[in-house]
């Protein structure tokens, strides 16, 4: 006996309790979807008569694969909390659907069947035009955090504070860098009936402002850096006044933990600035050349460019590479000499060392007999030059005894690596070491005092034009050094 309450399709008796089609034109025809789809006909009834669908709610939409088993009731719901609550209420979707549909459920069948889906790919453009950007992304986005997240504030003193009119809590000054930068968005608003010419407008004060936050940041990132912000309130002054009873030379200011980075970029001899709780390079304990300090105030301009720490290694390369060229010509010196080990070259030194040694000794009994004998200028041959110049008296300490007490191991460590060092011999080495001359001032008085007497050797008349720094003294015996050392005749000095 057929069951009362199930419902049968008059063409092929299958079930359609669930779902049936029912002919508004003919009574008691009811057809599955699948005889209505083929257009089946029985008796009076026709393909083109009007139907009705009739349901019992309890059919699925997706087949009876489908995973989770949502009935078409449940799908409806779905649609209508979609719209009610919009898309990601999960929780108040889910309780809209029924208390048998978790939100996890509920979320996971919206994304799968209807975006991810047949239905998504078909009704979802691949571009949606005038779509809304997320701005707050983490990757440096216009409103990003990278961006807009504070550094830790200044280690200051309240009176330094209103000095700055610095905000700690804010990490902003009253008065910052463009201070009218707000302006530019200040008085924007979104419209829906903007147009696009409006729109690229305000895209355009909206990039000129971001621009001018990312300068203000990195001006701040710098004055940090180099630890500007104890420079202008006067730390590294008292900071150094306190080191030199203790016989440190500072160059740069010690940041206290909290503080604006790393010392600024110290040109000061001896500058040892301490490096803050960041990452920051110290600069190495050794002695800065006046050379170094002139090209570090030239090459000023990179900080801007460069960390505190880069700055800094950039110049610390560069002495390393002026000690290894002047390693790679003691080498090819040893070289040229036939010393192929290091071993020998420690013989070497030694033995030349002896023979300048003995040479110069003799050089200097002979000035001491000629000036025991009487000579007017008494200049005799040393380095000095006789700068007490009385007739018949001594010249001074001669060339010997000065390679004798300044021809030591590491006494040329002051000229060593400046410039033209190379192009001095050993006894020019020691008169610049004892004149506290740079070879390369050296260099340009030998030049000139040369030039000039091989043009009074001509018969053309000279003018002296030897530098200002040069005074008599230092002409003087510079003079002498020539004459003894055969590249001027004795009446030319």
């Amino acid at each position: 006996m057929a069951d009362l309450g199930k419902k049968y399709c008059v063409n092929c008796l299958a079930d359609v309790t669930n779902l049936r089609l029912r002919c508004t034109d003919c009574p008691d025809i009811e057809l599955c979807p699948e005889c209505f789809s083929a257009g089946a006909e029985i008796g009076n009834h026709r393909r083109w008569h009007g139907y009705q669908q009739v349901d019992g709610g309890l059919f699925s939409l997706w087949g009876p694969e489908a995973e989770g088993g949502w009935t078409s009731r449940e799908e409806q719901s779905l649609l209508d909390a979609i719209e009610q609550y919009g898309f990601g209420n999960w929780e108040d979707m889910a309780a809209h659907v029924g208390p048998s549909r978790t939100p996890q459920e509920v979320m996971d069948h919206y994304v799968i069947m209807y975006i991810h889906g047949n239905l998504g790919k078909a009704c979802i453009p691949d571009s949606i035009p005038n779509r809304v950007t997320d701005h707050t992304c983490p990757s440096g986005g216009p409103l990003s955090p990278s961006l807009t997240t504070p550094l830790p504030p200044l280690d200051i003193s309240l009176a330094e504070q209103q000095q700055l009119g610095y905000m700690p809590l804010r990490d902003d000054y009253e008065i910052e860098y463009d201070q009218d930068a707000e302006k530019l968005i200040s008085g924007l608003s979104v419209n829906y009936d903007d147009e696009d010419v409006e729109i690229e407008l305000k895209r355009a004060h909206v990039d000129m402002y971001v621009r001018k936050l990312r300068e203000r940041q990195r001006r701040k990132n710098i004055a940090r850096d180099y630890n500007l912000v104890p420079g202008f309130l006067g730390r590294d002054k008292k900071d150094k006044e306190k080191e030199k009873p203790g016989g440190l030379q500072a160059g740069g200011a010690s940041v206290p933990a909290g503080g604006a980075g790393a010392g600024g970029a110290a040109v000061g001899p001896g500058s040892t600035p301490v490096a803050g709780p960041g990452p920051i390079l110290s600069t190495p304990k050794r002695k800065i050349t006046k050379e170094e300090k002139e090209q570090r105030v030239k090459l000023r301009a990179l900080c801007q460019f460069m960390a505190h720490r880069e700055f800094e290694e950039l110049f610390e390369n560069m002495h390393k590479e002026r000690v290894l060229r002047a390693k790679v010509r003691e080498l090819q010196r040893y070289r040229r000499n036939g010393i192929t080990r290091l071993e020998e070259s420690a013989e070497y030194e030694a033995a030349r060392h002896k023979r300048e040694k003995r040479k110069e000794n003799k050089n200097v009994v002979a000035s001491k007999r000629g000036g025991s004998g009487g000579a007017g200028l008494g200049s005799g041959t040393g380095l000095c030059g006789g700068a007490g110049g009385g007739g018949g008296g001594p010249g001074g300490p001669g060339v010997g005894g000065g390679i004798k007490e300044e021809g030591k191991d590491g006494e040329f460590a002051a000229i060593e690596n400046l410039t033209g060092f190379e192009l001095l011999s050993d006894r020019e080495k020691v008169l610049c070491n004892s004149l506290n001359l740079s070879p390369t001032r050296y260099l340009t008085v030998k030049t000139i005092i040369i030039k000039d007497h091989l043009q009074k050797r001509q018969g053309i008349p000279a003018k002296s034009r030897l530098p200002s720094y040069l005074d008599k003294v230092l002409k003087k015996r510079i003079l002498t050094f020539l004459t003894e050392s055969g590249w001027i005749s004795r009446d030319a000095s």
